[in-house]
């Protein structure tokens, strides 16, 4: 199994950007919020370009919280000076459920498998790339919405742990649902409000110096008020991957302990936002 990744540095932020069209503008991919989002108008292909002042590497691009359908496309390609240097092709964005889980005459054919969770997202891991421009096309002629959408994007060199110690045992996952039940005069029960958050727990209790020192930096700048993206059980697909995989804020005073020779233990507490 592959080590977490963690995308702390988002180099999208830093982007200058444009969109084929903007009903809502690009620039909200670059906002933390879930009201905040890129909205086309219609339905027609979609080309969302992120140019860098200055080329620098990425290893990992994010599309999080679109709304893609089982029929439309996605298309990343790196760029440089112009060239494209890496291009996933088009490929389908969404989850399908698949052949053995699918149920006849229940399920639609082609239907969606993560759509009940907050966030459906896609995400392309590379080899450390040189790039000055990168660029998404967005395809889904047959979009039931009426547009296309997508809420937030993360790119950069995501940090990992060492490739053989990945998170400890006893990771804890909570959905934190925000209603709240009420009694009424007479007795019966009704529920206020309504909203989901995942609030994640893991240790990472076997790190060497050279990667508790990487972690520390990275941590320490982005302090508890930025976003990161956090992929716990990375390239494994299905609800594994998708449940401990979203954007949070560090919720935890970050801290470590050594606790034998070159070898350190830090708790990281991560909640969605």
């Amino acid at each position: 199994m592959k080590p977490l990744r963690l995308i702390i540095d988002n180099a999208h932020d830093a982007a200058t950007l444009t969109a084929t069209s903007e009903a809502l503008p690009v620039a909200n991919t670059q906002r933390s919020g879930r009201s905040y989002v890129w909205r086309s108008n219609g339905t027609g292909q979609q080309v969302l370009t992120g140019t860098f002042d200055v080329p620098r590497y990425l290893s990992a691009l994010l599309v999080y919280n679109h709304n893609l359908t089982s029929e439309g496309t996605l298309r990343i390609e790196y760029l440089l000076e112009g060239a494209v240097v890496f291009d996933t092709g088009p490929v389908i964005a969404a989850d399908i459920i698949p052949l053995g889980i699918w149920q006849a005459g229940i399920d639609p054919w082609g239907a969606q498998d993560l759509t009940e969770l907050p966030s459906v997202q896609y995400n392309v891991w590379t080899d450390s790339t040189l790039v000055s421009s990168y660029r998404l096309t967005l395809n889904d002629p047959g979009n039931p919405d009426g547009f296309l959408q997508v809420s937030r994007i993360f790119a950069g060199i995501p940090y990992s742990p060492d490739p053989d110690k990945n998170a400890s045992f006893g990771v804890n996952l909570e959905w934190q649902e925000f209603a709240e039940h009420q009694r009424t005069e007479s007795g019966s029960l009704r529920t206020i409000g309504e909203g989901v958050a995942r609030r994640l727990s893991f240790d990472l209790n076997h790190l060497d110096s050279v990667g508790l020192a990487e972690l520390g930096r990275e941590l320490l700048k982005a302090g508890k008020q930025q976003d990161v993206y956090i992929s716990l059980y990375p390239e494994t697909g299905g609800m594994k991957e998708a449940e401990h995989a979203f954007i949070a804020r560090r919720a935890n005073n970050y801290g470590h302990t050594h606790n034998y020779v070159n070898n350190w233990q830090a708790p990281l507490v991560l909640e969605e936002v």
